[in-house]
């Protein structure tokens, strides 16, 4: 072998030794975040009432309210209020519903104008999640 094949070699084999460990952890920093999302209605749209919502939740398993397991728990839509903030217990009332047998998908009866959706996750005993993705909104028109 020659030495600038030796050289060239051994550069690569550094370059994965220093440089992949360190691609590696910033991808699974960033896949491994849980978070939850609207699937549908898109943000920003005209709807018609009822709203057919769906939801979805990433490295975040959805499942029943009960026991409280780490990396799992279930949603929440709050209307016209806002998110809570990570340890509060998810009311229940007619601005913040539950999906306690770990729904994805909901029909929202709302009035004609303009409203706000907040989908939050909480864990088995409904205490709102901490975590940036835990909570997403969005902003919708009945017609």
């Amino acid at each position: 072998m020659s030495f600038s094949k030796r050289i060239s070699r051994s550069a690569f084999a550094w370059a994965l030794i220093v440089v992949l460990p360190g691609l590696a952890a910033g991808a699974s920093s960033i896949a491994g975040q849980a978070r939850v999302l609207f699937t549908s209605p898109a943000d920003g749209v005209t709807v018609s009432s009822p709203v057919k919502v769906t939801m979805g939740a990433v490295n975040l398993i959805v499942e029943p309210a009960g026991d409280v397991k780490a990396g799992a728990g279930h949603l929440h839509i709050m209307v016209d209020t806002d998110c809570l903030a990570a340890g509060q217990v998810v009311p229940k009332d007619d601005t913040h519903l539950h999906y306690g047998k770990g729904q994805l998908e909901a029909e929202l009866v709302l009035s004609p104008g303009t409203h706000t959706l907040c989908l939050q996750a909480a864990d088995g005993a409904h205490m709102a999640l901490a975590g940036e993705g835990m909570t997403q909104r969005m902003t919708i028109t009945v017609k």
